[in-house]
């Protein structure tokens, strides 16, 4: 398996994300992670996110890192704004720059009302023959991967609890769309990135749309397996953020684990950085 892909599957793609904190509570919060593949380490990610409880805009700067960065180097950098109605979030843009190898690629997608309005990708390169058409149906009521990353608990129930998972996220990523389809799997306890307590452990499932190509074995591959991801609770919101991805693949298993989490969106921005 290529390095280079591993590290930006886990950090540049969809659920992966540095959530903005629910609209209850304006402010910021951060997040740095470490992504390793057969346990080594290969990449790394810094996202942060900030609300002024009716907008909201996430970035994320992500590299190859460790003995991967000998193989195949690289970096990107990906970021998403929008609204926040109710619990949801309504995107107004998403880009995203990968640069590997003297190469620099980018995504531009513009949105409205839930809907792509839209994409422009340089080099821009057609679709392959044999993928499936992405028709404009398929680009109405979707989310770009990072705003895709927006965990809200529903009800009034535990933030930990079952309402966490419940969801199916309808992502469009300038090329290919298709569902992230989420189930509860328990409430645990854990230590992670200096977040100490009950979390919210989701099984993840692939679902392709449109955009992809059915002949390909890690597409067939994807809808088979399913991630983990643990979700601990941003203080004083029902807003979770994910601090651990694990993913099974045919070529081993890859970890997206948080180093450090800054969960406190009220805090002043001074204080946050000497507590960090």
């Amino acid at each position: 398996m290529n390095p280079r892909l591993a590290a930006f599957g886990l950090v540049l793609a969809a659920p992966f994300a540095v959530q903005p904190a629910a609209a209850q509570s304006a402010g910021q919060i951060s997040a740095d992670y470490a992504v390793s593949f057969l346990g080594m380490s290969i990449g790394s990610g810094t996202m942060v996110s900030t609300t002024d409880g009716r907008s909201y805009r996430t970035t994320l700067n992500a590299r190859v890192t460790g003995m991967a960065a000998m193989f195949a180097g690289g970096a990107g950098t990906a970021s998403a704004s929008g609204q926040i109605a109710g619990a949801n979030p309504v995107p107004a843009s998403y880009s995203v720059e990968v640069r590997s190898g003297g190469k620099t690629e980018t995504t531009q997608i513009g949105m409205a009302g839930g809907n792509v309005a839209s994409v422009v990708r340089n080099p821009d390169k057609p679709p392959h023959t044999r993928a499936t058409p992405v028709l404009p149906e398929h680009l109405r009521g979707v989310v770009d991967p990072l705003s895709a990353g927006i965990f809200v608990a529903g009800g009034s129930g535990p933030v930990t609890g079952a309402a966490a998972c419940d969801r199916r996220s309808r992502i469009y990523n300038g090329v290919v769309r298709f569902d992230l389809i989420y189930s509860f799997a328990e409430t645990r306890q854990v230590d992670i990135g200096g977040y100490k307590g009950e979390a919210a452990v989701c099984r993840v499932r692939f679902e392709p749309v449109a955009g992809y190509r059915a002949d390909r074995s890690d597409i067939a591959a994807a809808r088979r397996r399913s991630a983990e991801v643990i979700l601990v609770p941003v203080a004083g919101t029902r807003t979770l953020i994910p601090a651990k991805i694990t993913l099974s693949t045919g070529y081993g298993t890859g970890i997206a684990e948080a180093t450090r989490l800054a969960l406190n969106p009220g805090q002043p921005a001074a204080r946050r950085a000497s507590a960090d």
